[in-house]
């Protein structure tokens, strides 16, 4: 089972936050890397446009799926 690390690395590269799905509560929390964590925390999720696909970090860890903020972890989907 992958597991992504949510570091300072993970969050340079992550993309979460230019997602349309991306909304001020997660600005708020300051949350990304969502194949990490799986969940958006006390936000709620409108699922919109998913670019999980197009992440460098998903990529750099063979990870497939998408909307990861509202569907789980990568991981968990495996």
């Amino acid at each position: 089972m992958v597991k992504v690390p949510k570091n300072e690395a993970t969050m340079i590269q992550c993309i979460c936050n230019s997602c349309s799905s991306y909304n001020e509560c997660m600005r708020g929390e300051i949350m990304g890397v969502f194949c990490s964590t799986g969940d958006a925390g006390d936000c709620s999720v409108e699922a919109k446009e998913c670019i999980c696909s197009d992440c460098s970090v998903g990529k750099q860890f063979g990870l497939d799926g998408e909307m990861f903020c509202k569907s789980g972890s990568a991981d968990m989907m495996k």
